[in-house]
Parts: C-alpha cells; structure tokens; sequence
C-alpha cells in the first residue's frame, strides 16, 4: 500500500509541475538555443521589444510582428497560482517578447519560446536576421 501512495503521489507531482515544450535534435550545426529561437520566430504572431511596466502590461518599443494591440493594454492575465511554464517578467526590464495573442486579446507566452530580458538595444540585431 505504501509503494503505490508513492507511486500516485510521484504521478501527479510529476504532472502539475512539468512544463511540456517542444523538444529539438543535437545538431552539430546549431546549438538547442538556436533552434529554439528559430522555432519562436516561426511560431509567434506577436514578437516585441518592450519595458513590462507591471500588471500585466507592457510598453511596446519596437513590434517586430503582430498587431499595434499591444499599446498600453493588459496583455497578461496575472494569475496568483502560477506554474513553471509561465515566463515571469520583472517590473522595468526590457524584454523581447514571443507570444500568440488569443481571441480576447490577451498575449500568450511560456518559457517555452525564448523570450530573454534585452539590456541593451544593440543586443537585438539578430532579430532582423530571423524575420527575413
């Protein structure tokens, strides 16, 4: 009896705190980050540079693709109870942004899309390359 406590507690612990992301092959041509971020650019509508001003919401610097929705709206539903797959953004950090905004309107994004905190603006010239 004991053992399958166990095992029924280690089955659900397993399945309330994974994240389920997509996984890439070991290339010798590109590292598991390269391909992420090319798999990001081609499965967001939404990519931005922007500063989370809290709240959920952002102030949008530059949309790289995507609709001007973005301007001074909420976008993320903040919910209390958050899991290892939401990204968590920090109030006045500049971010590059990967998401998909739903029919409400809300931004959808996970740590499963290579969102990164961008310091510098000169850090994103990359981005051109991948929206060609």
């Amino acid at each position: 009896m004991r053992i399958i406590t166990i095992i029924i507690f280690l089955n659900y612990f397993n399945q309330s705190f994974a994240c389920e992301c997509k996984t890439y092959p070991i290339t010798i041509e590109k590292s598991h980050s390269e391909l992420k971020l090319e798999d990001s650019f081609e499965s967001s509508n939404v990519i931005f540079y922007g500063k989370y001003i809290g709240d959920g919401m952002f102030e949008t610097i530059k949309l790289y693709r995507g609709k001007k929705i973005l301007l001074n709206r909420k976008l993320i539903e903040e919910k209390e109870d958050k899991n290892n797959c939401d990204y968590f953004f920090e109030k006045n950090k500049k971010y590059l942004v990967f998401g998909k905004i739903d029919e409400n309107g809300k931004l959808w994004t996970s740590i499963c899309v290579s969102n990164s905190q961008i310091d510098n603006k000169s850090e994103l010239k990359f981005v051109k390359k991948h929206l060609i």
